[in-house]
């Protein structure tokens, strides 16, 4: 029955994972172990989404940990319970803190019978650019399972999530799996060195940690990071394109490396190109365009290719997605209102996700049922078909016009206003000599 239970919760991820974002791109499949016991950590920035995505990416039938007072949240304690998810009890919930040692005790169970077991050592999900302060459970857990519960085969698989706009429905996310850490040298450590090794694990984590996710000073040069090396990584296609996550997570870690090196060794030249930086991409701003705009050539062909081909699209699937726009235009406002109230933002991707799991498939059953009131049973077993499928196509067929208007508008302000374009192509290009000379001074230095 277990077993059943699990397949049918990675389903429901997965098709979550499907619907919710437009692409998920994973990394390191290859170093997920094919059997034995598993420790999955991974870093946490969107509340209950991250589990799902952990779920469905790494498709590993993990028994995940979460606090205990999610079970007070009406609808989820069924979830929680159809997922077989621990409870962990913290301190700043009032919660009694030993009954914790029920939550190791069933970790410490799942492990050595050779099981998963997935958390968030950070403890909380949070908005902040960087990782914050990893607990020491999940040391404490690996341990205990090798050295008293027969798991002497167990892993630790760091596994990071990226997001492109964590709290927008239909964006894009990157799952990044690490290098397996061995914990069986720290718990062959003796009693007397116990709280030695556990820090040391735990240190290990968050190096793991730190090679699958990208962690950014503050804010505000996580901004200026970002569009620094998004302007000198980004090629001249045809088209707009928007870089893979992956490639733009490889140029930003190297670039917040760099930063680094070079804000200790020479600030004010680093100063000097980030302000050049911040007035290229206010001017962009100003001109609504986007980097990938700034740097596609727009041939002709090519532009009546793209624009006579997703016409074409779109005429095809406007019939049916005008129908699933109308079936399901309430609950998507709904949630997108209610989202909006949210204090947050690690929430409402949450709301969006768990909302519309239960939100949606009630407005179909109004519509199975109004259907059957008017045609009998072949009414609604035929709104049952068309009201999922419709909305399906209606999703694609917006995001696809909102990337196409939002493509096209671009072009037509960059041909109109050629000067302000040229210009900034050509300040693109002298930021990237600039960022290349910042490289090559580092380049020098490290040696």
């Amino acid at each position: 029955m277990r077993n059943f239970l699990d397949d049918v919760v990675s389903g429901l991820a997965r098709l979550c994972v499907k619907i919710f974002f437009r692409r998920v791109e994973v990394e390191g499949r290859e170093n997920l172990p094919a059997s034995g016991p598993v420790l999955l950590v991974a870093n946490h920035h969107n509340s209950l989404v991250d589990p799902v995505l952990v779920l469905a990416s790494t498709r590993i039938r993990a028994r995940f940990l979460a606090k205990s007072t999610l079970w007070k949240v009406p609808g989820m304690r069924q979830l929680l319970q159809l997922a077989a998810v621990i409870p962990v009890y913290r301190a700043q919930d009032g919660s009694d803190m030993k009954q914790n040692f029920q939550t190791f005790a069933a970790c410490h169970e799942v492990l050595g019978e050779g099981g998963a077991i997935a958390l968030f050592p950070e403890g909380i999900s949070h908005d902040a650019p960087h990782l914050a302060k990893i607990k020491t459970g999940a040391a404490r857990i690996a341990i205990g399972a090798v050295n008293d519960h027969g798991a002497d085969r167990l892993q630790i698989v760091p596994v990071g999530l990226t997001f492109e706009a964590k709290g927008t429905f239909r964006s894009r996310a990157l799952v990044r799996i690490g290098t397996p850490i061995d914990p069986r040298p720290y718990a062959a450590e003796s009693d007397d060195e116990a709280f030695a090794a556990t820090r040391g694990l735990t240190e290990a984590v968050l190096e793991g940690l730190r090679g699958v996710t990208l962690n950014y000073p503050s804010h505000e040069e996580a901004t200026l990071i970002e569009q620094a090396a998004d302007l000198y990584a980004m090629q001249t296609p045809e088209l707009p394109a928007r870089m893979a996550l992956a490639e733009a997570f490889a140029i930003r870690q190297q670039f917040i490396e760099t930063y680094a090196r070079l804000r200790a060794a020479d600030p004010e030249r680093v100063d000097a190109v980030a302000s050049r930086v911040e007035a290229y991409a206010h001017s962009l701003g100003e001109m609504q365009v986007r980097e990938e705009h700034l740097a596609a050539r727009f041939p002709s062909d090519a532009v009546l290719a793209q624009v006579f081909g997703t016409a074409w699209l779109l005429l095809f699937w406007l019939p049916l997605a005008t129908i699933g726009t109308a079936l399901s235009y309430i609950p998507y406002r709904l949630l997108g209102v209610v989202a909006s109230f949210m204090k947050t933002d690690d929430l409402p991707s949450t709301m969006k996700l768990f909302g519309g799991f239960f939100l949606f498939p009630l407005t179909w059953a109004v519509w199975c049922g109004l259907a059957g009131s008017a045609w009998g049973w072949q009414g609604a077993v035929g709104m049952a078909v068309l009201a999922p499928f419709s909305s399906w196509f209606a999703m694609r067929f917006h995001e696809r016009y909102e990337r196409f208007f939002d493509d096209a508008t671009a072009w037509a302000r960059m041909r109109l206003q050629k000067r302000q374009t040229t210009a900034l192509r050509n300040e693109r290009e002298a930021i990237r000599r600039d960022v290349d000379e910042l490289r090559a001074i580092d380049d020098e230095q490290s040696r």
